[in-house]
């Protein structure tokens, strides 16, 4: 009897013990499929996150190109060749001919001096046309629109500035700029974008886009080319960065050591001693030097003859 007893206990003793390790086992388990569950939670959660995000920025690309406006003349053209003909232009003469074809008294006086009448006459010609434009991208969510056809300019000078309000980053229409190293070639020093180098180009970056705005600094002719020397000689080769002037500094003499395209414009006129940032910041924007108080517009095409870039 005693030994029935006995072995009762051990067998209840041993189903004990197998019970508590299925219950260990169990818990195990419960926590193995919960790590798992929350796990998943988190990666589904992660590709919501993300998913949300490049949903918005691709919603912003729409966004920036459905609000913005070609700007068109909606007022008449006008025959401008007896104004051109004259011997002398008044003030009066200069305001017509720059709602007429977009350029001011630099960019008429200039295509007058090089006996380009008829440029002028074509520039006002394209002006008043209708052009079909198209938005399009050329990085990650940053698109420019562009015409279907080549904008003709006025004559450029050495440091000369281009502008455009096209490019947008999302919803950020933080446009595109450049700075003219030779006019008379009409070569660009320009720092396009994420994985680019800083790189000698032409106006031709330009002349496709669907509006443009030349920009002279108010100093003289020689300063400016020296300006334009020193772009051409120091600041070509140089990484693109999106955080220049706030993960490094915005100016630093002889260590340009990244960049973006308005930073460019403007260091290269900072190192002589002009700050063409219009309002300070860290960071400088294209059109924060087209609403500097150093430059005057030489043309526009596309922007409000009024406004501008306001």
């Amino acid at each position: 009897m005693k030994e029935n007893t006995e072995n009762t206990e051990k067998t209840e003793a041993a189903e004990e013990t197998e019970l508590a390790e299925e219950r260990k086992t169990g818990q195990k388990r419960r926590k193995k499929l919960s790590g798992r569950k929350k796990l998943a939670i988190a990666l589904a959660a992660f590709v919501l996150f993300v998913g949300g995000v490049l949903g918005g920025l691709q919603l912003g690309v729409v966004w920036a190109d459905k609000t913005w406006v070609h700007w068109r003349p909606d007022y008449e053209k006008t025959d401008i060749t007896a104004v051109l003909d004259k011997a002398e232009l008044t003030d009066e003469d200069y305001e017509l001919l720059y709602r007429q074809t977009g350029l001011t008294k630099l960019g008429i006086d200039g295509l007058l001096e090089a006996g380009k009448k008829s440029q002028i006459l074509k520039i006002q010609e394209f002006y008043f046309e209708e052009h079909s434009v198209s938005c399009e991208r050329f990085n990650p969510f940053t698109y420019s629109e562009k015409l279907d056809d080549i904008i003709p300019l006025a004559e450029l000078e050495d440091g000369d500035i281009v502008v455009t309000a096209t490019t947008h980053v999302s919803g950020w229409r933080l446009g595109h700029a450049a700075l003219v190293v030779d006019g008379s070639q009409k070569k660009l020093a320009e720092a396009f974008g994420p994985g680019d180098l800083s790189e000698l180009t032409y106006i031709s970056s330009f002349t496709d886009l669907a509006d443009i705005m030349i920009l002279r600094p108010k100093f003289s002719q020689e300063f400016r080319s020296e300006v334009a020397a020193y772009a051409q000689e120091n600041l070509i080769g140089v990484p693109y960065s999106f955080a220049t002037g706030i993960l490094s500094p915005k100016y630093r003499e002889g260590k340009f050591t990244d960049t973006q395209c308005a930073h460019l414009v403007w260091y290269a006129y900072k190192h002589f001693g002009v700050d063409l940032d219009s309002n300070g910041g860290l960071v400088v924007t294209p059109p924060e030097i087209a609403n500097s108080p150093y430059v005057e517009v030489v043309q526009i095409y596309g922007f409000d003859p009024v406004k501008l870039w306001k």
